[in-house]
């Protein structure tokens, strides 16, 4: 019995639960569970009536035999296991960016969008400013459909902050509000991450903040991209990173790749940030996690993706690996584990 097949079945031990309810409560990728699901179901181990998955009573009988009990719910009601509560300004933060975020343009599948909630991207600022890494402090973000860039100007603590992003809605979206409050110290450019980075970026900035995409030459793209508009030692990056579209292997990969880079990790907090996907649209758009499901899928019922949260710190001048073989076209957003991304 593999991990994914021991979560799913402790899962079940406590409560029925729909296909996207169950996503959350393992950690394998996509690609991988809905194989193991397919494989429950034809040893007759689980049953799916009406948008429920159930144990059947072989299932009972072989989970037991396993030595699994039902889930217990551990994780913090509090914080929702972010380890950061939004006190002192933050909730202030939250309320004023909630109220801008209602106008900003909706996602979309060209750039591989897809927004966080409210809550996840100023968690993702109080983090900043827990470990240092927002006051006083420069700070490049490349991508930002989160629009976090608004929520760490909100604070009012960053010294100064620049955006590049490659969606010309959202340049102009954070450039007016960016007007609208009388903010000098943000900043916003079109910038695509396939070309080099401009000089005037390079070697600028304390911090960093990307939510990239997760095929390899993407995240390749988007660390290198970053360690090269660094100070240098001390400086610090933050990403998300699923294990949805991400195996084990791409970990491995990109961990390598962080340390031959000059960084450590520093903290990685487990389903760290949640995304508001869109519900009837995924599956009317036929996404490859529901081409692959074992059945008609039903619409979502809950904020089934999320992605852990990345610190990284560099020990020493960050090092620029040379890039080689830059995707131009879907390749770049696509790969065999993009199970929630358009091809």
């Amino acid at each position: 019995m593999n991990r994914t097949q021991k979560q799913i079945f402790r899962a079940l031990m406590a409560k029925p639960s729909t296909f996207w309810e169950l996503i959350k409560e393992q950690d394998g990728h996509l690609a991988h569970f809905t194989q193991v699901m397919e494989e429950m179901l034809a040893l007759g181990l689980v049953r799916y009536e009406g948008s429920y998955i159930y144990l059947t009573d072989k299932g009972k009988e072989e989970a037991r035999g396993q030595g699994l009990s039902p889930l217990q719910p551990l994780t913090c009601p509090t914080c929702g296991g972010k380890t950061v509560t939004l006190q002192g300004s933050f909730p202030r933060v939250l309320k004023e960016f909630e109220e801008i975020v209602r106008q900003r343009p909706a996602a979309i599948a060209e750039f591989d969008q897809g927004y966080v909630d409210t809550m996840s991207t100023v968690a993702r600022v109080a983090i900043m400013y827990q470990r240092g890494d927002l006051e006083n402090q420069d700070i490049l973000l490349i991508g930002d459909d989160d629009l976090t860039s608004i929520a760490i100007a909100l604070t009012g603590m960053a010294r100064h902050i620049t955006v590049l992003e490659v969606d010309d809605r959202l340049v102009e979206f954070i450039d007016l509000q960016a007007r609208k409050k009388g903010w000098t110290n943000l900043s916003v450019h079109r910038y695509d991450v396939r070309h080099p980075l401009p000089r005037e970026f390079q070697g600028q900035y304390d911090t960093f903040l990307i939510d990239p995409v997760e095929t390899l030459p993407g995240i390749r793209l988007f660390l290198s991209r970053c360690a090269l508009s660094l100070r240098g030692k001390g400086s610090a990056g933050y990403f998300g990173l699923t294990h949805l579209e991400a195996s084990r292997d791409k970990w491995y990969f990109i961990q390598r790749l962080i340390l031959d880079m000059n960084f450590v990790i520093t903290d990685i907090i487990h389903n760290f940030q949640e995304y508001e996907l869109e519900r009837e649209g995924f599956v009317s758009k036929n996404y490859p996690l529901v081409q692959r499901a074992f059945g008609p899928l039903p619409v979502p019922d809950t904020n089934w993706y999320t992605s852990n949260f990345f610190r990284l710190e560099a020990v020493a001048k960050p090092r620029v690996p040379e890039q080689e073989n830059i995707p131009t076209g879907r390749e770049f957003y696509f790969d065999d584990e993009a199970y929630a991304t358009l091809p």
